[in-house]
């Protein structure tokens, strides 16, 4: 049996990347990633169990590094509020990326064929922001948040910060990217969020 790689992997990646560009999803095959790449389906499929697997690998690939990266700055502090507010700022920053917008454009695109849309959700959002949640759920036993149901204050923060410049972005309309109104947008995100939430 032939050992698995992260070589292989990303090459597979990396040649599935340029199949699904040149021939949308609908049209790629695991045959026409197979010849790109330069090996056999069989190959394929010791890395990725189906096409769909495949496609969202490589779209959770591409951001979710830079996702825990960000995801990382939650960490217990007496400031809070800076705390969220540094989240936030970075969380706008890693999200508006050229990458990142091409990716949830292609999410969206995508996502109600045969269960992509569940397999991202589960293996992107869902981890990254059960994080969040579990940040919450530590603040409100320190006291510092009154208490409700986390997963639910985590995506009304998720929302608050991503109204108006994600959601713009991801239809191409301007946004005003510059770290100065990406930590003001943040800061104004978070003060209704304690505003709501706060103890």
């Amino acid at each position: 049996m032939r050992v698995k790689t992260d070589a292989k992997r990303q090459a597979i990646l990396d040649a599935a990347g340029a199949v699904f560009r040149e021939m949308g999803f609908a049209g790629a095959s695991m045959t026409a990633v197979a010849e790109r790449v330069g090996g056999s389906k069989a190959t394929l499929y010791r890395y990725f169990n189906s096409k769909e697997d495949l496609f969202v690998s490589l779209m959770l690939d591409a951001v979710v590094n830079d996702a825990n990266v960000t995801f990382d700055l939650l960490k217990p502090s007496d400031n809070l509020r800076q705390t969220l507010e540094r989240f936030g700022a970075r969380f706008l920053q890693s999200n508006l990326t050229e990458t990142s917008i091409s990716v949830r454009r292609n999410m969206f695109s995508e996502a109600w064929r045969s269960g992509i849309g569940e397999m991202l959700y589960d293996r992107g959002a869902k981890r990254l922001w059960s994080r969040m949640a579990d940040f919450i759920e530590r603040e409100m036993d320190a006291g510092r948040l009154r208490r409700v149901d986390p997963w639910v204050a985590s995506m009304h923060l998720r929302g608050m910060l991503e109204a108006d410049k994600i959601n713009r972005a991801i239809i191409g309309a301007a946004v005003d990217a510059r770290p100065r109104h990406l930590r003001e947008h943040a800061a104004k995100a978070v003060d209704a969020f304690l505003r709501a939430y706060g103890a």
